[in-house]
């Protein structure tokens, strides 16, 4: 994986957090989906979107058949960490979603699990007290979160914090819809490895290396010096904080080299955070893709 290094100025949104607060105007383009109103994909053509989404101060986005001629739209959905919700983490990034709002339209998921801390958080799966997901040798629930996530497809990218980052790994080594879609970019931020859906992250490797060893052709030593490698199923970026204590470091690099030749490391000096400073911004929408917004 390819290192990056840079100072952190970090999201306010952390393990456990859970603002209350109403998402502001600025995140125009964004929508919080819970999990007992997804129905279908959100859709970005001109069809109006169902009513069972949660619409946060979004007009209706230009789709692929604008007149206009401008790229077709791409959609994020963003998955929180563990205590959190949809829209605590859509108000923790805002600046990335402002960053990309001229190509990226965005989706904010909350977790069909309370928490268990009694204080209404959110969770993608549970766990024993005291047992983190990396020690667990079952994520209870988390089947009702990949459920989540196929009737979610289709979307372009997914962005996850903490155990929201590390079901954004096993979607992207599982697939979605019987497990050959993938989105093309992932933003995996403070991830652990999840041991025991370990097969599932280790997947997305083992499809590039049959798809590469599929179209192998033999090519003289010095050609294939030249050769440059083929591009990558999925994206990524994976944050690595020196002084995360919630999940290691070496955690986030173990679900980065699963990811293969296409994973970046970002790696700052705070701990278990979503750094978003200008070159923590930059290395999101390199991977994104996204072009400057017009003037």
């Amino acid at each position: 994986p390819t290192l990056i290094h840079g100072p952190l100025e970090s999201s306010p949104h952390r393990e456990g957090a859970n603002p209350k607060s109403s998402l502001p105007m600025a995140v125009a383009c964004t929508r919080v989906v819970h999990p007992c109103h997804i129905r279908e994909p959100l859709r970005t053509s001109a069809h109006p979107p169902r009513k069972s989404l949660v619409a946060v101060a979004c007009h209706a986005a230009p789709s692929s058949s604008d007149s206009s001629g401008l790229p077709r739209r791409r959609r994020m959905v963003a998955l929180h960490g563990k205590g959190g919700d949809g829209p605590s983490f859509a108000l923790s990034v805002a600046a990335l979603v402002d960053a990309t709002k001229h190509e990226w339209d965005w989706e904010f998921l909350t977790g069909p699990h309370d928490d268990g801390s009694g204080t209404g958080g959110r969770a993608w799966w549970k766990l024993p007290p005291g047992v983190r997901t990396f020690e667990a040798e079952e994520l209870e629930g988390i089947e009702e979160s990949l459920a989540m996530m196929d009737a979610a497809w289709p979307f372009d990218g997914i962005m996850g914090f903490s155990q929201g980052a590390m079901l954004g790994a096993v979607v992207c080594g599982r697939g979605v819809k019987g497990g050959s879609r993938r989105p093309s970019v992932a933003i995996i931020a403070g991830a652990a490895w999840p041991t025991a859906r370990g097969d599932d992250v280790n997947r997305l490797r083992k499809v590039e290396w049959a798809a590469a060893e599929a179209e192998d052709v033999a090519v003289p030593e010095a050609v294939a010096a030249l050769v440059p490698p083929p591009p990558p199923l999925v994206t990524s970026v994976h944050t690595v904080g020196a002084l995360d204590a919630m999940n290691p470091p070496v955690q986030a690099r173990r679900v980065a080299e699963a990811f293969g030749h296409g994973a970046q490391l970002l790696e700052h000096g705070g701990g278990h955070v979503v750094p978003l400073d200008d070159k923590a911004i930059a290395a999101y929408v390199r991977a994104m893709g996204v072009s400057a917004p017009p003037p």
